[in-house]
């Protein structure tokens, strides 16, 4: 009898696999009376076969976490079966005239029209010629505050939790770490090793906050104290949180600057493409259209 675990697995391949993105049923053992299977044949049923290129098709269209769990022989084994079972559901489905129903019908019309005409614009892509070098750089001059970074800081912090804000004494104590915190740092104590004694994420980073600019820091005071240091290595005074006391070190300044062209050739290529496919569809609309013996009337509703 099949496992609970595996009918779920394989009914959720079967799903991905006929949604496009297998039944495993209890693989028989083979007999003596079936012959091999042909070179590149993984699977036979009376009306076809499953071959490895179909395999290996289907298998890249599946989400990684399924592609990974039907990695191993076994995996490849229930995939092969669940790519008959699909088949079968098929040929089943067309058995009984469902292929003809209208609105299945409709659906297949409107999904071809849809992988058509996206093959269509990506010809139009492939034909228009690259932006040149003088394109992406006046599109960049045009563009160039886009592409302004603020100053930004590196800060270390170290905090001290309280576990309930509105008790002093629990207060009190948080306070006191984050003042005794603040002493180490100020004594040239490493950052690291000052924060194996606080709370918060960071603590895994070796107190490394991570890199802010201006309004993104979650706390206005915390923000107000991170930019009142000059220079790396500094430590703020102590600072209450939403969460406990802190204490800032500056890591590291980054003034404001405005990075050359040559820095960001491949982000500009990147923002130039979607305006440049645009106008591709624009002017292959605008071509048809003019082509065409086009008359369009639409009255309101009564």
């Amino acid at each position: 009898m099949q496992s609970p675990v595996r009918a779920l697995r394989g009914a959720l391949l079967l799903f991905a696999l006929c949604s496009c993105e297998g039944r495993p049923g209890d693989v028989p053992a083979p007999t003596a009376s079936r012959l091999p299977l042909p070179p590149g044949v993984v699977a036979r049923f009376d009306g076809g076969v499953v071959t490895r290129e179909e395999m290996d098709r289907e298998a890249r269209r599946l989400p990684p976490a399924l592609r990974e769990q039907f990695g191993s022989e076994a995996g490849q084994t229930e995939f092969a079966w669940s790519l008959v079972d699909k088949r079968l559901l098929v040929e089943e489905a067309r058995r009984r005239g469902l292929s003809n129903r209208e609105d299945i019908v409709r659906q297949v019309r409107e999904l071809e029209e849809r992988l058509i005409v996206q093959a269509l614009l990506a010809d139009e892509s492939k034909a228009a010629v690259a932006p040149g070098e003088q394109e992406l750089r006046a599109w960049y001059e045009a563009n160039r505050d886009e592409f302004a970074q603020p100053e930004r800081l590196r800060l270390g912090r170290v905090l001290a939790r309280f576990e309930n804000p509105g008790n002093a004494v629990d207060r009190a104590r948080a306070r006191g770490r984050a003042e005794q915190f603040a002493r180490r740092l100020q004594a040239k104590e490493p950052l690291a090793q000052v924060q194996s004694s606080g709370d918060g994420p960071e603590r895994a980073r070796g107190g490394d906050l991570g890199l802010f600019a201006r309004g993104e820091l979650p706390d206005r005071k915390m923000e107000a104290a991170a930019f009142a240091l000059q220079a790396p290595g500094q430590v703020s005074p102590v600072v209450e949180t939403a969460e406990g006391f802190a204490v800032l070190q500056l890591l590291e300044r980054r003034p404001a600057r405005m990075p050359p062209f040559e820095e960001v050739r491949a982000e500009v290529e990147g923002r130039v493409a979607p305006v440049r496919q645009r106008r591709v569809f624009d002017a292959l609309r605008a071509r048809l259209r003019s082509g065409s013996d086009v008359q369009v009337e639409v009255t309101a509703r009564p």
